[in-house]
């Protein structure tokens, strides 16, 4: 009876405890996340009660709240990733409030692997060269790096200047950002590569099809982003150092960048880069091309500071080159101009016995300056802000052979551009729409002239003094509900372009133009499930006629011929369709994508022709091929089409197809200068180990059969072959690759080769590339 009894006393004692305690467990407690100093709200920090597992989290506002606590003494700790831990005792009898202020902490991580989808484009095909694919391209021009990305070939003269091609176009409808800025030299000449050292890119990425919505005016084709790496978040100094040799021309290049930020400065961030290449005459199968070296110069440096809610960011970039033009190029007679075309080799004169690396005439010296400032600032319950501004200088000297015993002819062109942008990317509305809104303008000045014996003559430059101002507005917006993501935008931009100077006859005058016009574009991405993805747009785009192709009236020395513009040439107007259909599997990937361009009014550079018999021109020069500009409306239809199979463990093979049909419609004939069929076929062996891997490719390329007769000075050349062999390993912080182009050494001309007139294509190149990693 005592033992019942004790144990009766004990559970009465521990009822009226209980309840005693429940008494005094209404309590609450809250309060809001912050920063430190500029008092931003924090959303998403962790807030818990030490020693429970009693926690929350602050929501949109920062702000958080504990119910129904008991009487006591806690802990109270606030975590959020960037930030400094804080703990803070709280003595709590009834309500309580207690705010948190979190300072920025530096974190330094093992490395991480953030994958996600960029929100520009996304219903557009695209592709990308990056990691070790990149690495494989080090020490090529741009034009050439962006050849292993299906549906970009090049438009060449000879073997060292080329430029991209996007689906069949090049020149102004293909629009290049350089670290996110346009990028605005010269580049309506045929033979006027990008000022852009390729060292400066992380990842380079071709945006196919029209994009004048978010762009601008002119990319009809689609866009080349040249993307360096974010500036590093890091005070530890790292960077790489590169070097390639190539055995063709002897040519040499070294590029180095290094970056950190200052232990003093939180938020502060450096980087410097800089690039030198030198290389000698060029060799075909069979002889030397005199007269082909280069000579580069680049550097670029790029300053930051960033916090969570605001930064800015200065870049400059400083691009310099001598480029020699063979010297068989430039004919002095008509019947020797004939004679050049239709020789199977040029003459010897042209075809040195040993390689050279003085770059004589003719020959282009340029330099490209740009500077950079991009600012941003993220408002509460709006979105970021960013600003960006930029200015270019472009300075382009082309020096003529000389005649007799004049020192004919330089060709001069200084252009400064002023560009400017201000975009909001809003928050999203109603859960699912995201979008941004911007303005843009931009001012741009070119100065031209022509010197002999330092004497200017206004009067024989290509193209005249102008000065151009644009101004646009954007809106984009896109819509995610379950596997649909819908993507609609709309642009308007207007151009005025004044154009002065002097004619042959030494009459001044001075035209004005001006164009406007709509783009717009709608498409949409749909995801099957985690093998099928597809991809459909539609867009407007326009591009108003360039000042070389309404007043042209010269030899433009670098591309050999003789232009004639048309001062009553109207906008391209440009309809384009695409579809990607995208299916990846861990052993087969396979993308599709058909793509059809109507463009009303297309500009192009045909041959000149009078009763079905081609003309050239002799001046005081020389001899050259005559070319006018002239309007059609044109179709461009094709398909890009790659895949990729995974044999075995280690072997894997990959083919790239593409195919470009463009007709003028209204005439019902194909269109001149359009790139040929190409396959691409590589087996890999990966070994699994170091990195290591050899492969074996061959690009065979279709020979050009759709042109009209008597459309160009030379036909067509036959299709041809060629082999391929890559190897790479890497050891540490070493990267080692071998190349081995044209294995055969097959003697071939390009049909997109300016100078297959006059001499073959590059015979074989052996390159060894190294790159350090510290």
């Amino acid at each position: 009876m005592k033992s019942i009894y004790h144990i009766f006393t004990l559970l009465v004692f521990t009822w009226f405890s209980a309840n005693a305690q429940s008494s005094n467990c209404n309590c609450s407690l809250k309060g809001v996340v912050h920063e430190k100093d500029i008092h931003q709200v924090v959303p998403g920090a962790v807030i818990y009660i030490k020693g429970t597992n009693i926690s929350t989290f602050a929501d949109a506002k920062g702000k958080y709240a504990f119910k129904n606590l008991c009487q006591g003494k806690y802990i109270l700790i606030c975590q959020a990733v960037g930030f400094q831990k804080v703990e803070i005792p709280v003595n709590l009898s009834n309500e309580h409030e207690e705010d948190f202020s979190l300072e920025d902490k530096d974190e330094h991580l093992q490395e991480v692997v953030v994958s996600g989808k960029k929100m520009e484009n996304v219903t557009q095909a695209k592709g990308t060269l990056e990691g070790e694919a990149l690495d494989q391209t080090r020490g090529q021009n741009l034009g050439e790096s962006l050849k292993g990305i299906t549906g970009v070939t090049t438009l060449q003269t000879g073997s060292s200047i080329s430029k991209p091609i996007i689906h069949g176009m090049h020149s102004n409808r293909v629009l290049i950002l350089n670290n996110g800025i346009r990028q605005e030299g010269q580049q309506w000449g045929s033979e006027h590569a990008p000022e852009i050292d390729p060292f400066v890119a992380k990842k380079l990425t071709v945006i196919k099809g029209a994009a004048g919505v978010r762009y601008g005016s002119d990319a009809i084709a689609g866009v080349i982003m040249v993307e360096p790496a974010p500036l590093p978040d890091s005070v530890n100094i790292h960077g790489e150092i590169n070097t390639a040799g190539f055995l063709n021309g002897r040519m040499g290049v070294v590029s180095g960048i290094a970056e950190g930020g200052l232990s003093a400065i939180k938020g502060f961030s450096w980087r410097v880069q800089g690039t030198y290449k030198r290389g000698g005459d060029l060799k075909t199968a069979n002889y030397y091309m005199a007269n082909t070296g280069v000579q580069e110069r680049n550097f670029s440096v790029a300053l930051g500071y960033n916090k969570i809610h605001y930064g800015t960011e200065m870049f400059f970039s400083y691009f310099d080159t001598q480029l020699g033009i063979f010297a068989g190029s430039h004919i002095g007679n008509t019947t020797d101009l004939q004679n050049a075309i239709n020789n199977p080799q040029p003459n010897e004169a042209y075809t040195p016995a040993e390689l050279s690396y003085t770059i004589n005439r003719p020959n282009q010296d340029l330099a490209h300056h740009l500077l950079k400032l991009k600012s941003f600032a993220i408002v509460d319950n709006l979105g970021k802000f960013t600003l960006t501004l930029a200015r270019q200088y472009d300075w382009r000297l082309e020096y003529d052979v000389p005649r007799g015993n004049r020192n004919l002819n330089t060709l001069n062109f200084k252009l400064t551009t002023y560009t400017g942008e201000l975009m909001l990317e809003h928050k999203p509305l109603f859960n699912k729409i995201a979008g941004s809104i911007g303005i843009s303008g931009m001012y741009q000045e070119n100065l031209s002239s022509s010197y002999e014996l330092k004497k200017p003559l206004v009067n024989t430059v290509l193209i005249p003094n102008y000065q151009v101002s644009t101004g646009g507005l954007f809106i984009i917006e896109r819509y995610l509900k379950n596997r649909w993501e819908f993507e609609t935008g709309l642009r308007y931009d207007f151009r005025n372009a004044q154009a002065y100077g002097l004619t042959f006859n030494n009459q001044a005058y001075n035209n004005s133009f001006d164009f406007n016009n709509f783009s717009a574009t709608a498409g949409t991405t749909y995801t099957l499930n985690e093998h099928f993805d597809f991809k459909f747009n539609a867009a407007l785009a326009w591009r108003a006629p360039n000042m070389n192709e309404l007043f042209s009236d010269g030899i433009h020395h670098g591309a050999a011929a003789y232009e004639k513009g048309n001062i009553n040439l109207q906008p391209e107007v440009a309809h384009n369709l695409n579809f990607t259909a995208n299916y990846t599997s861990d052993k087969f990937n396979l993308e599709v994508s058909p793509y059809l361009n109507f463009i009303d009014d297309f500009i192009y550079l045909k041959p000149r022709s009078e009763n079905g018999v081609l003309q050239t021109v002799l001046t005081v020069r020389g001899a050259f091929p005559a070319f006018d500009y002239t309007q059609v409306n044109a179709r461009f239809a094709g398909l890009d089409l790659s895949a990729s199979y995974q044999i075995t463990e280690k072997i894997a093979i990959t083919e790239k197809y593409s195919m470009v049909r463009a007709k003028d419609v209204l005439n019902n004939q194909y269109m001149v200068n359009i790139p040929s069929d190409r396959l691409e076929s590589t087996l890999k062996y990966d070994f699994k180990k170091h990195g290591a891997f050899i492969s074996i490719s061959n690009s065979l390329v279709a020979k050009q059969t759709r042109v009209e007769a008597n459309s160009d000075f030379l036909a067509p050349p036959p299709a041809y072959s060629l082999w391929k062999a890559d190897a790479g390993i890497s050891i540490k912080k070493v990267n080692v690759g071998l190349s081995v182009s044209n294995i055969f050494n097959v003697a071939y001309r390009e049909y997109l080769n300016r100078f297959r007139y006059f001499t073959d294509d590059l015979g074989r190149n052996i390159s060894l590339r190294l790159k350090y990693s510290f």
